[in-house]
């Protein structure tokens, strides 16, 4: 009886026992459901109240937004006047001045005589009209008068990779012609090109097209053709009416290394030089007579990639000819070159020299001669201010003695076109 008795409270202790663990865990589950759903809830609080800022925050935004605009709207210029800032052309100013010393015993000679002087004082004009085309005006003040330099209009893509230009312009017959005589590497032209093409090269009023051509016989080609009134008076008709003057030049560029290149060009122009107009009145029409000109340049340049600042080498050379018929069975044949080397010593300084050579432009030439020898060196202050000092030795059998000349120069120029070659 007793151990049936002992059995039973076993039984109901056992079985209260597992009863109440079953009532635990189960008690235990509902907490941990509670405890999900609630973290689940909070999570959506947070994800919705994030949403609630975020959607301020852009309204605020939009709201701030539209507060400009409107600030905006009232504000008008009536005048209009800031707006012509925008099409005001780019103005740049270049001075050019020297100081002059003969060197022989009485300090002067024909035509030249020691001092000061101010050469020009040049004013350059640049601007884009529209999307389509530029254009460029040089105004050259001299202290005996103001000239005009250039003045002309450059269409960019008048035909498929080909540029037009239509005014008064420095033609390209070669390469130095082209430039300004500020923007020279010496102080003066190459003695051939002011004794075979004119004082002044050749600047003439017309036409010139630039086509970038395929590559053929170089990395690069060029032709360029112009067609000016013969307006020079030393090799065309100069102010009388004469045919217009062609000219054609075929520039072609080698890539020799990564530092390196070679440009080759070919230049020939025609012309006819005799006079058809009015003479005091009296009507002159002459027979025809005809100016044929040639030349050839060669340009090698040197800068490495990694130093362009601190050094560089350039050789340039050309040779100019001419025949210019004077009368019948009658001929001017001159001619003439130069060439000469450039050395970047540092970032300021270059030195270099030019020999020159060329027969006099008069008939019977054949063994008459000019040579000259142009050492000089250049110091670049900064970019806007250049010195250069520079001897001349001039001798040959038409002269009646040599000429020896040092000049020290001073270039410098403000504005957005600092010392442009043009």
């Amino acid at each position: 009886m007793n151990k049936c008795i002992k059995s039973m409270l076993l039984f109901v202790f056992l079985f209260s026992g597992f009863t109440f663990a079953q009532d635990s865990l189960n008690v235990a589950k509902k907490d941990s459901a509670k405890i999900a759903n609630l973290e689940k809830r909070i999570k959506a609080l947070e994800e919705k109240q994030n949403e609630n800022d975020l959607e301020k925050l852009l309204n605020e935004a939009q709201t701030a937004s539209n507060e400009k605009s409107k600030e905006k709207k009232t504000k008008v210029f009536k005048s209009g006047q800031r707006a012509l800032q925008a099409i005001n052309p780019e103005i740049s100013v270049t001075g050019d001045a020297y100081g002059q010393f003969i060197l022989n015993k009485d300090g002067f000679r024909e035509g030249a005589r020691t001092g000061a002087y101010f050469r020009t004082l040049g004013i350059h004009i640049q601007g884009n009209l529209d999307p389509f085309s530029l254009t460029k005006v040089a105004v050259e003040v001299h202290p005996d008068g103001v000239e005009l330099g250039e003045a002309y209009v450059t269409w960019s893509n008048f035909l498929p990779k080909i540029s037009l230009t239509a005014g008064k312009f420095r033609q390209q017959f070669g390469v130095v012609n082209r430039w300004h005589v500020h923007s020279l590497d010496q102080f003066d032209f190459p003695l051939a090109l002011t004794t075979i093409l004119g004082e002044d090269g050749l600047n003439q009023i017309g036409l010139s097209f630039n086509w970038l051509m395929p590559s053929i016989t170089a990395d690069a080609n060029n032709l360029i053709v112009e067609i000016t009134n013969g307006q020079n008076d030393q090799l065309f008709g100069g102010e009388m009416f004469s045919f217009p003057s062609i000219l054609m030049h075929l520039k072609n560029y080698y890539d020799l290394s990564r530092n390196a290149y070679l440009e080759f060009g070919l230049t020939a122009m025609y012309g006819r030089n005799n006079f058809k107009g009015f003479d005091n009145g009296i009507k002159v029409v002459e027979d025809t007579r005809n100016t044929i000109l040639g030349g050839v340049d060669l340009t090698i340049f040197w800068e490495p990639v990694n130093q362009a600042l601190y050094h560089s080498f350039l050789w340039r050379s050309e040779l100019y000819y001419a025949n210019k018929e004077v009368a019948p069975n009658q001929n001017i044949k001159a001619l003439g070159g130069y060439s000469y080397i450039d050395y970047k010593l540092a970032e300021q300084w270059q030195i270099g020299t030019r020999f020159d050579y060329t027969q006099p432009f008069e008939v019977n030439n054949s063994s008459k001669y000019t040579y000259q020898v142009v050492p000089y060196i250049t110091w670049w202050q900064s970019h806007w201010v250049r010195m250069r000092l520079q001897y001349s030795y001039m001798n040959g059998n038409v002269l009646p003695e040599s000429a020896n000349t040092l000049r020290l120069q001073m270039v410098w120029a403000v504005g957005p076109h600092k010392h442009d070659r043009y």
